[in-house]
Order: structure tokens, then sequence, then C-alpha cells
């Protein structure tokens, strides 16, 4: 039996366990939502080894539960129930990375130690690796185990004691099926898990488990019960038919003679061609082969068209081309020529011809003029001089001629002249002195000098000049001509530019000007020079052009005659193309007439050769076949017309007439088969309908008398008595029992009770749609409770029953009365159930609860806020607190928090 439950690291839980023992009853008292009712459904996982039907708060299946029970961690969150039979062992439950959950075995009792490990008072759930190890260590000769799910479902339940399981069942009890991992135990069991899911249709169930009817199905309610009767009277019309159509079969066979007669004739004609064609095919095959000599003479007249022939026309078209060109270009060049020297018909290159002179002569002005022009451009870019220092050097040089043109005016009045006696003395004042100065009139000297041999004596100053050149000669009047011819000149040249810079962009356009005239003038020149070669030349090309026409004569005619032999070869090409062609046509033509005749499936070569021409027999054929064809689709008309009579589907009609030639012989032996099936079909279909309702019947008397009594001993709050009442489906019943009557009559029509047997199977199969029909479709539970004033009322077990604790209580009775039969009656046997919702149960409710359960081996695990008297053990669970970080820390539990309690006259 289960002796204790412990869940380590779950999303709630640190560590939680409690201790069944010897305890008859067990309550855990929280407030709400601190995990009650978390803990108890985690039987869930020890008692529901399919874990499809495992179902906890809220109705939330497994998958939605892993996160609540393991922490969404496989590495350390587990749930271990420690069993006592014949000694110690443990099923440990963890999750997997996959998010399910694997279950292992664990030989001997419980050891806290190796699951956590104490650190400062505080325990910390070890990892899973070191569990093993740690077990491994403890119990080297029988290490954990990892169940499979058959080895889970045979070790948790199994009729046989030896196999310590957790809950001995009575060899009675078998698996839902042989892959299934659920059982009736588990069927009833799991809806206490959860009293509130416990309706009239999981009672109906239950109740059906508890009688062992739940797997006897009525099958023969499907269509292929109805088949049956259809094919037994199919035979009977089947039979009548063949009487009718004995006149039109005997047509039919004469019409298959006449069928195998053409199809012998066109056996033989398809076999004739077929051996014929190889030899046909032969012979045009090898007259259009490539290497046949037809197809060598095509491919010689297509090379001499195409390579000499057209070659020899191109070369001919190639040439002439070329000599068109050739003339083309003459003409060209004289019409150019003609052009030129009319446009030089009044020049010659000749000293007598005075255009031709007058033209040099503007040509050689024209490039004097430029070049002064462009020297006066570059000496400009030379000089970078601007306008304003131009017209200040004009300016000067204005002014020194002028003094220039004075001076020479007065040479004989000017001061250096007539400063002294002495001629030395006028040398060395013409030395020291400014020009303009020296050249001043004689009447600026107020005192001759008369000595000049010491300091140059300037205002009150004196200066030594001794370093100053003396000049050895004084200029003359020429000297001074000449630099007023100097002056002048420069002054004309600045005039020059002065004009340039002004007028720079117009002397420019003139330049330009003036290099396109040269340049116009200098190619006229040239050409005009060049006249004497174009006259030769002219009538050097007349000579050549007559020359030219003369070929392209001659070439043309050579054309047309290529043309001609071309034409000719290409005549006898086409004729022999023409030729090959006719053979191909002929072999594709007799080519479609093996294939259409080889695809005539429908005819069997035979084997023999026809004195027939070949070119004849695919016509003969053709006539033939479609006669043939005509006399097969009477045939199969025929066939097909006396196949919907017998409602047959026979293609091949040779098996056919064989198959109904046969059925005709025998139709007095299918006489007396068909009455043979009589009795058949009344044991096949009536004789089970008979005995499943007999079985419904034996289920009814199980409830009125051996269930009903056995809830008579426990009384419920003010319910006196709880009876259980059928209600039968009657359409269904009556229909069922019509049918287990259904039987037939001697001969071959039926009778009315056969009528209403039929019909009422016609009906439930319609009603069914085919499908099977199982005891609990008969009928529908009606609980009715007698209370304690007397007053008897049927009530709904989908509905609440009176108060939410009498409903809890009536409907864990009504499953537990089930269950008890199920198991061992046995103290080594007792099962661990869930009872929630203590508080609304009620004190005598308990206790008669408990006592019931004592007597029948379970365990009530109770759940309630508050304690309730009258329960053996209970385990007070505080609400966590809070940690630093306002979050509610996980609850931890155990003996330390169990107070058993012994009760005084408890018995």
């Amino acid at each position: 039996m289960l002796n204790k439950i412990i869940i380590i690291n779950s999303e709630l839980y640190a560590k939680a366990s409690i201790h069944i023992g010897e305890s008859a009853s067990i309550q855990i008292t929280a407030e709400n939502n601190v995990g009650k009712s978390s803990f108890i459904n985690a039987l869930n996982f020890l008692y529901i080894t399919d874990k499809d039907q495992m179902r906890f708060e809220d109705d939330r299946k497994l998958s939605d539960s892993m996160k609540h029970y393991f922490d969404g961690t496989s590495l350390h969150s587990f749930i271990i129930f420690e069993i006592i039979k014949n000694g110690y062992y443990s099923i440990l439950v963890k999750a997997t990375p996959e998010n399910t959950i694997e279950y292992y075995k664990i030989t001997g009792e419980y050891d806290e130690s190796c699951f956590v490990e104490i650190q400062n008072n505080k325990f910390k759930a070890r990892k899973f690796r070191d569990i093993l190890q740690n077990l491994t260590l403890k119990n080297p000769t029988d290490v954990p185990v990892k169940l499979t799910n058959e080895e889970l479902y045979n070790l948790v339940y199994n009729s046989d004691k030896n196999k310590n399981p957790v809950v001995w069942l009575k060899k009675s009890i078998k698996r839902n099926g042989r892959k299934s991992f659920s059982n009736s135990f588990t069927d009833i069991y799991r809806h206490l898990i959860r009293t509130s899911d416990i309706n009239e249709k999981s009672f109906k169930n239950a109740l059906l488990v508890a009688d062992g009817q739940q797997h006897f199905p009525l099958n023969v309610l499907s269509s292929s019960s109805f088949e049956k009767i259809d094919e037994f009277e199919k035979k009977k019309t089947h039979l009548q038919c063949l009487i009718s159509i004995k006149p039109d079969f005997e047509k039919l066979k004469l019409l298959n003679d006449e069928f195998i007669s053409h199809e012998s004739i066109l056996g033989k004609l398809k076999n004739t061609f077929l051996k014929k064609f190889d030899k046909v095919e032969q012979e045009l095959s090898n007259k259009i082969d490539e290497n046949s000599e037809l197809s060598i003479l095509i491919k010689n007249l297509q090379t001499k068209i195409n390579i000499n022939l057209k070659k020899e026309r191109d070369d001919l078209i190639s040439l002439k081309t070329t000599k068109k060109n050739n003339l083309g270009t003459l003409q060209n060049e004289n019409n150019k020529l003609y052009t030129e020297l009319e446009e030089l018909k009044d020049y010659e290159p000749n000293a007598e011809n005075l255009l031709f002179q007058g033209l040099k002569n503007n040509l050689v002005e024209e490039d004097k003029r430029l070049t002064e022009l462009v020297s006066k451009l570059s000496q400009l870019e030379r000089s970078q001089f601007t306008e304003k220092e131009i017209l200040f050097s004009i300016e000067t040089l204005k002014n020194d001629i002028t003094k220039k043109q004075n001076a020479i005016k007065r040479f004989d009045n000017l001061l250096y002249q007539n400063i002294s006696k002495d001629e030395n003395t006028i040398k060395k004042v013409y030395s020291f002195l400014n020009r303009d100065v020296a050249e001043l009139d004689k009447s600026k000297i107020k005192k001759e000098i008369s000595k000049s041999d010491f300091p140059l004596q300037f205002f009150d100053g004196l200066i030594d000049v001794s370093d100053i050149n003396i000049e050895t000669e004084l200029p003359t009047i020429k000297n001074l001509q000449e630099e007023l011819l100097s002056k002048q000149k420069e002054l004309k040249e600045k005039n020059s530019q002065l004009q340039i810079i002004q007028n720079r962009k117009s002397v420019e356009k003139e330049v330009q000007k003036l290099k396109s005239t040269i340049k116009t003038n200098s190619e006229f020149i040239q050409r005009i020079e060049k006249k004497p070669e174009h006259q030769t030349k002219l009538e050097e090309n007349k000579k050549a052009l007559k020359y030219l026409e003369k070929e392209l004569n001659d070439i043309d005619k050579k054309i047309d005659d290529k043309d001609l032999e071309i034409d000719n070869a290409k005549a006898d090409l086409s004729k022999k193309i023409t030729e090959k062609n006719k053979y191909k046509e002929d072999l594709i033509g007799f080519k479609k007439q093996y294939k259409e005749i080889l695809e005539t499936y429908d005819i069997y070569e035979i084997e023999e050769i026809l004195d027939t021409s070949f070119e004849n027999i695919h016509e003969e054929f053709h006539s033939k076949y479609k006669k043939f064809l005509r006399i097969k689709d009477n045939r199969n008309t025929i066939k097909n017309e006396l196949n919907n009579i017998l409602n047959l589907d026979i293609q091949d009609i040779k098996m056919f007439i064989r198959e109904i030639d046969e059925e005709i012989t025998n139709i007095p032996s299918t006489q007396k088969v068909i009455n043979g099936l009589l009795d058949t079909l009344s044991h096949e279909i009536g004789s089970p309908t008979h005995s499943f309702l007999t079985q419904f019947n034996d289920f009814k008397t199980f409830v009125s008398r051996s269930y009903n009594q056995k809830l008579a001993e426990y009384p419920i709050s003010n319910i006196q008595s709880v009876k259980v009442k059928i209600d039968d489906n009657t359409d269904l019943i009556s229909d069922l029992d019509k049918i287990s009557k259904l039987k037939f009559s001697d001969g071959l029509d039926f009778d009315n009770s056969y009528a209403e047997s039929r019909e009422a199977l016609e009906r439930q199969l319609s009603n069914n749609n085919g499908k099977t029909i199982n005891i609990v479709d008969l009928f529908k539970i009606n609980v009715e409770i007698t209370k304690v004033t007397g007053k008897t009322e049927t009530i709904d077990l989908s509905k609440q029953v009176q108060s939410r604790g009498t409903n809890i209580v009536l409907k864990l009775y009504l499953f537990l009365n089930i269950l008890k039969e199920l198991v061992h009656n046995n103290s080594e046997n007792r099962v661990i159930i869930y009872v929630d919702e203590l508080d609304a149960i009620g004190q005598k409710n308990v206790k008669h609860l408990i006592q019931f359960c004592k007597v029948n081996h379970f365990v009530p695990i109770f759940a309630a806020p508050r304690k309730v008297e009258g329960i053996e053990k209970y385990y007070l669970i505080k609400e966590p607190q809070k940690d630093s970080k306002n979050q509610r820390r996980k609850i931890s539990f155990g003996e330390l928090q169990s107070f058993p309690v012994i009760y005084r006259d408890a018995e």
C-alpha cells in the first residue's frame, strides 16, 4: 500500500510530505490557495498510469500542470511514493527535458538524505544524477531502475499478490486494451479525484464496470448484418432472373460464335501483315538509308548545287560586284574631276594668267599683314604692360621729344655749352648735371664757372665727385637728332601697343580672318597648280570605264549560264527527293498501318500466312475489323443487359457465358442452397440480439438486487436510503426485441413477422449509422433518495444534490461501493482516496465515511481550511511569509507539522 507521499521542489513546495502509515484518515489543514488540493492531486501520478487520463485542478491536463509540479526543471524536482508491500520500495516521478514524465523504481525505505542536502539549517534539493549516485552507493546490488510504461502498469496494478503491486486487483479486472495503460479500476478511481465530474454518463459506465458488462457490445446491428439479409434476398432475386434470361442468353452464345469466327480471320490477316511488314520495311528503309545509291546521288547533287555551282555563281557575282564598285568609284572620281575643272576654268597655273598672279600677290600681302599683327600681339604678350603704363610712357616720350626738339632748335644756347670758357669744365658740368638742367637756356646762367678742380659745391655743402667719370665727348646736334628719332620711333610703337590694347579683340578677329583667308587662298592656289594633273587623270579614267563596262557584260552572260546550270541540277535533285519522299511516305504509311493493326489488342495473331498482296491486307483487315467491332458491341450490349438483369459485373464475356451457363444448369441445386441459408441467418442476427437483451436484463437485476442493497448499509445526512433505478430506452429495446425474433418461413416468400424484424433492423441501422450498440445505450440512470421525513425524490447526478456536502458524500458512496468490488478486501491492500471540501461534508457524514473506508480498506485524505473532528491525523500548513523581494517563499511541511489524534471509543 501507499505509505508516504513526498514532493520536492515544486512550484509551491520546497519539500512536502505526509506519512500515511496505519492512519485510517488524514486531513491537510490550511487556508485557501496554499496548496492543499495541489498536494493531494499528486495521487494522479501513482494511481492513473495512463497519462492522457490524468486530470488536475480546474480540469487541467498533465502538459498544463508540469511547471506546477516540477517548477520547470528536469534536474531537481521530484514526486516520491513510498510503498509497503512485503518490504519497502519507492516510485519516483521526474520531469524530462521534453516536458513529460518518467518513472523510476527505488528499492528500500525512503531516505531523505539521498534527495536533499542540509546547509546552514536549510535544505536544498539535490540534482538527479547526485540522487542516483547516492542511491547506488547505498544499495549497490539493487540500483534505481527506470520503468517502462508496461513495467509501471504491472507494478501499480497486478492480480498476482507475489508481484507486490501497489493495488492488488481481482483477476476479473482487465485492461481496457492490450496497448492501454488503464483498466476498470482507473476508470472508476479517476472520478474520485474530481467528484464534481461525476455525472449520469460516468456513473452508468461505473455500474457496467461493476457488473462486468462494459465490454460486451452488440455488433450485429451494423451494415454487415443488414448486408447478409440483402445478400440472401439478392440470391433469391438472382435465381428468378436466371430463369427469365434464357432466350437472350442463347442469342448471346450465337453472337459469340460469330465473333470467334471473325476473330480467327482477323488473327490470320494480322499475322500475315506483321510477318510481311518486316521485309517491306527493310526494303524501303534500304532505299531511304543515308548510304543508299539514291541518297548518295541526292547528296552529290546537293553538293554540286550548294558548294560547286553556287560557289562559282557567287564568285561571278562577287567579281561583278567588285567591277561595279570599281566602275562606280571611277564615275564618282570623274564627276569630282569635272566639278573641279569647271570651278578652275578661268585659272591657269602660269605667269600669263593675271587672275592666278593676282591671287598669289594678295596672298603675300595678307601674309605680311598677318605677321605684323601677330608680332604686335606677341610683343604685347611679352611686355605685359597695362594700358595705364603705356599711356604714362607715351606722355613721358612726348615730353622727351619736345625737349629734344627744343634742344635741337636752341642747341647753341644750351646751358652746358655756355657755362664756362674751359672745355674740360664744360665736360665736367655735363657729367655732373641732370640733362634737364644741362639743357636749360643759357639765360639761366648767373655766373660762369672759371675753376672746377675743387669739390663740387652744392648750395652750402660740398660733394666729393672725384669718382664720377667725366664725359670725354659732348653730344652733338646729330646725337640729339638721333635720340629724337629713337624717341619718336618708340612713341610710335607705344601708340601701336595702345591701339592694340584698346582694340585687342578686333585685332585678334582680324588675325583669325586673315588666317582663314590665307588658308583658303593657299588651298585654291594649290588646286589651280594641280589642274593639269586632273585633266590627265580624267582622260585615263575615261579609258578605264570603257574597259570595265565590257567586262561587266561578259560577267553577266556567265552568271546567266551558271543560273541555267543550277536550275537544271535542281530539277534533277527535286525528282530524286520526290522519289525518296515517296519511299518515306510509303514506309510511314505502312508503319501507321502496322501500328493500327498491332494495337488491335483484342485480335490475337494466328500462325498462318495468307496468300494476299501486302498492299491490300490493311484495307481487308480494316473492313473485316469494323464488322467484328459491330458484332463485339452487340455481344457486349446483350451481355451488359443480362449483367444488369442479374445485377452482376462480369466484364469478361467468355467467363460470363461460362458462369451463367453453369448457373442455369445448376438452378435446381441453387434452390436447395437458398433454402439452407434461412436458418443460418436467424442464428447470426436474432440469437446475438437476444443474448444482448438478456445481458441487459441481468444488469438490471444486478443493480436492483445487489448494488442497491449495498447502498442501504450507510446513511448520508438526512437521506435515509438511496436506490438506483434503471429507465429503459423503450424504442431501442422494442426494436432489438423484434430483431431478436428474426426468422424466415420455409418458402421463398417472407411472412409479416420477418418484415417487422427487418424494418426494425433497417431503422436501427439508419439511426446508429452502423455504429456498435452498447448496453449503456439501452437505459438512463435515476437515483432515488428517501429522506428521514419519508419523502422520496429522484435526483440528477449532473447537478448538485441537496447541499454541497451531501452531494460529495453521495457520489463518493456511489463510486466507492463499486471500487471496493474491484480489489481484494485486505488490510495490506489499502487504497488512498482524495476528499476535498471537507468543511462542507459535516461531522456526522465524516464519521460514517471514515467508518465505511475502514471497513473497505480505503484511506481518505481530506483537505479543509479548519480541523474537523473525527480524523486521526492532521497536517497543519501555514501560509509562507514573503521574502525581501516581496515574493512568497515556497512551502515546507512534514511530520513536524503533523498531529496524530486518538479518540476514545473510536470503534
